[in-house]
């Protein structure tokens, strides 16, 4: 009764971090100020000031009213019979419903007479000048105009996004900001482009929108390249024809396009499902002026465009704290002690509700597989190994549908350790300098022109046969044509030995737009950086990973940015050692994914490239990486907190097993969720157990931080006398199976495959583990309590977030920092 009264929840607490972000508060802002009198107006995700007066009442009218068959878009895919599968939707589901009239047109916004301005304000630790975000936006068309909204893609990567590109090079070189982006968004009725510039300052408003309305005029009056454009298309189709979408199932997005025009058209439900022939329709209008025409059209023509702008202001959040506090204060004062006890009394029911699972009953209507329908089988690995020219290669035989991936693939174990994050910008500075022969806009056009396309990263590979044992690596991908071949080789070679690294004034630029992104990106997705941050205190392989890329990289960042004339001359020089010690015969291994000859198509090329790789001294020093515990609280302007723990379960009694894989989706799906999430209004919350030995676990988005952590301490009780149903351990099972499971296309099938090869994974391993999932039971699981004990008998803790809740909780943090 003498406690404070609080707004708790996992919606409320994911919206909080989500406006935490200026980015995202940016694109909030835009998208109302262009469509005010529509539903795009609101939040989609809900306004953290109004999700609190929202009413169950009104919540249920709204579900009722919308959630109806009537208003359900069906789509299947997938190798199956229709018939059969719709016969069984209208049975089960259709057929017991009546049809009902919905309502859910979006009404379209009538276009502006004259350009908004709107001014806005985001939370930052202390006073800036600069760190301001300027906006040019338009509406324009319909989605469901597939070729025009092509044709604006290809825009925004020509003019914005491509390397060098012209528009968003020229916004920088007059001073404007440190960064610029775009964004074109296609997957509402009316399409939103707009055009940001990051971190500018006071009084750079009316510049920014002459600069760019200059530039715009420029490319409509001296024409926009023609080899850009052409690239482009040919990188779209490209894309298009290789259909890879990574992790997602490829059915899902096919789905999810089509969606673009299907909602607002009931005509023309599959115009997204070919790409290829708007794309040859816009080959052919290179040549007519329809892009630029398309560039007065959208922008300089129009009237229905914002102008928003967002100033940092010092302290924002704990003002809106303190506010939030003040009225929350207020209402409880204005209660009685009835209606405290009763507030008090539906807490309870609340909690209660929350932590007692469903009845049997209920839970037994819902469908599911059972362990028989899995298979025991694990998936081969396809490692055929050769030399060619003199270098290692080794080859993986899958259909690629006629397109060759590579992985140059070069072993940066004994890199120096003063050197290792500066392998992760050349990663940056390939992508963004000048080479010998061509401009960086130009090597993009280039890239686009002739090949697939070229990329560098940087990464880690654990050793199997090793304790502790890891092995980093600098690689070159490049997918391509088999007749491209060639031409790929050239451009790696161009890029990797005649890049201009001794141009200062343009590596300043990138520092500083790097500096921008990792700003927004580390508050935006600390659950990644605080438990790389903490693991990093006690496992060397992690170590190596944060200096490489973590806030030890940050840190980096921010001093060269704010000091580059310093450091303008150790920089290049430090360039120079690290490629040195990187581009060498003796460190290289190439991987080769698709059915070619690869030994005859490769051949002359990769003794060319081999005579180009440094054979002159070189000082090399394997890295010692010796963690040491900090355990740090890192203050950001944020609303929420990233929290995490971890340590090692690993020892002569507590080997590795398959059956912690279970543990880490009961883990992640029944105690955190229920502690972290349900109860403690995190919207996430995740389990990590490594093969070395090392785990973690982290929050996302979590108002609390102390509390969260307490949850991570008695999680091995928690596990050691839960009592698990078969139905539920079945569940468990299957879950963690179909992260094992997920379908592959042939290229990540090579890459899956190489990086076996190069850790030394092997079937049997995979076999072991498989069978370890498939066999755990409830004993299993209280038999791995003990492994949680060793995890948090001697965890280490790093937290992210706001800078209230860490300096409350500073005794558990042995240094507190501002990020």
């Amino acid at each position: 009764p003498d406690g404070e009264l609080k707004f708790n929840g996992v919606v409320y607490n994911e919206m909080k971090g989500v406006f935490s972000s200026p980015e995202s508060l940016l694109e909030r802002k835009i998208q109302s100020s262009l469509l005010k009198d529509t539903p795009y107006s609101f939040e989609s995700g809900g306004d953290p000031d109004a999700i609190p007066m929202l009413t169950p009442e009104a919540f249920l009218a709204f579900h009722t009213r919308y959630y109806h068959p009537s208003n359900s878009y069906i789509y299947l895919y997938g190798d199956v019979d229709f018939v059969k599968e719709l016969a069984f939707i209208d049975e089960e589901y259709l057929s017991r419903f009546d049809e009902r009239e919905v309502d859910s047109d979006i009404a379209s916004q009538l276009p502006y007479e004259e350009p908004v301005r709107v001014s806005e304000t985001y939370s930052v630790s202390e006073e800036k000048e600069d760190g301001i975000y300027l906006s040019y936006n338009t509406v324009y068309g319909n989605s469901c105009d597939n070729e025009e909204v092509l044709a604006l893609q290809l825009l925004d990567y020509v003019l914005f996004a491509m390397p060098g590109a012209p528009v968003k090079k020229g916004l920088v070189d007059a001073g404007l900001g440190t960064d610029v982006d775009s964004m074109y968004d296609n997957g509402i009725k009316q399409p939103v482009f707009s055009v940001i510039v990051k971190n500018a300052s006071k009084g750079q408003e009316k510049k920014f929108v002459e600069v760019l309305e200059d530039l715009l005029r420029r490319q409509i009056q001296e024409g926009i390249s023609k080899r850009a454009l052409y690239s482009a298309i040919n990188s779209f189709e490209f894309r298009y024809r290789e259909a890879s979408f990574g992790s997602y199932s490829k059915g899902l997005i096919y789905g999810l396009n089509f969606m673009n025009s299907w909602l607002y058209d009931d005509t023309k439900p599959f115009e997204y499902a070919d790409s290829l022939t708007p794309l040859k329709k816009l080959k052919e209008k290179v040549e007519t002026g329809y892009f630029e025409e398309l560039i007065e059209k959208v922008f300089l023509s129009n009237n229905h465009k914002s102008f928003v702008n967002l100033y940092p202001e010092a302290g924002k959040n704990e003002k809106m704290e303190k506010e939030l506090a003040g009225q929350l204060a207020a209402l409880k004062s204005g209660l009685d002690k009835k209606q405290i006890y009763l507030l008090m009394e539906d807490h309870k029911r609340l909690k209660k509700f929350q932590e007692e699972p469903s009845s049997p009953e209920d839970i037994a209507k819902i469908p599911m597989l059972d362990l028989s329908d899995i298979t025991r089988e694990i998936r081969p690995f396809k490692i055929r190994e050769t030399e060619i020219g003199d270098i290692p290669a080794v080859i993986h035989d899958y259909d690629t549908n006629g397109i060759a991936y590579f992985d140059f693939s070069f072993d940066i174990s004994e890199l120096p350790e003063e050197l290792i994050p500066y392998a992760t910008l050349l990663v940056e500075f390939y992508r963004y300098v000048d080479t010998d022969h061509f401009t960086y806009n130009e090597l993009a056009s280039e890239i686009n022109l002739k090949i697939g396309s070229l990329s560098f990263s940087t990464s880690i590979s654990p050793l199997y046969w090793k304790k502790d044992g890891y092995r980093p690596y600098f690689s070159v991908n490049m997918k391509c044509l088999k007749d491209q071949i060639p031409d790929g080789m050239d451009l790696i070679n161009e890029v990797l030995f005649t890049s201009k690294l001794g141009d200062t004034g343009r590596l300043k630029e990138i520092i500083s737009e790097i500096r921008t992104k990792m700003d927004v990106r580390i508050p935006a997705t600390g659950h990644l950086f605080a438990s790389m941050r903490a693991l990093s205190y006690i496992n060397p392989a992690v170590k190596y990973k944060e200096m490489a890329e973590g806030i030890d990289y940050y840190m980096l960042i921010k001093e060269l940015d704010r000091n580059f004339d310093r450091y303008e001359k150790d920089l290049v020089h430090m360039l120079h050692r690290t490629q040195n010690c990187i581009f060498r015969k003796e460190n290289l291994t190439v991987s080769m994914t698709g059915q070619f000859d690869f030994a005859q198509i490769m051949q002359e090329s990769m003794s060319r490239f081999g005579m180009l790789l440094w054979d002159g001294p070189c000082v090399k020093a394997t890295p010692v990486m010796k963690p040491v515990v900090l355990n740090e609280g890192f203050k950001a302007s944020s609303k929420v907190q990233y929290v995490a723990a971890a340590g090692k379960f690993e020892d002569d009694d507590h080997p590795y097993t398959g059956a912690l894989r279970v543990l880490k989706t009961m883990m992640s799906y029944d105690y955190l969720w229920v502690n972290v999430r349900v109860s403690g209004g995190a919207y996430g919350c995740m389990a990590n157990f490594r093969n070395d030995g090392y785990a973690s676990f982290v929050s996302y988005r979590d108002p609390k931080l102390s509390e969260t952590l307490d949850v991570y301490k008695k999680a091995a009780d928690y596990i050691a006398g839960c009592e698990i149903s078969d139905r539920d351990m079945t569940k468990y099972i299957i879950g963690t199976i179909s992260a094992m499971d997920q379908p592959l296309e042939p290229s990540a099938l090579g890459v899956r495959s190489f990086a076996a090869y190069k850790s030394g994974l092997t079937v049997e391993m995979l076999a072991r583990e498989r069978e370890q999932v498939l066999s755990v039971n409830q004993d299993t699981i209280h038999e791995l309590a003990s492994y949680l004990k060793n995890m948090m008998d001697h965890a280490v803790v790093c937290a992210i977030g706001n800078e209230r809740k860490v300096e409350e909780a500073s005794d558990l943090f042995l240094e507190i920092k501002d990020l």
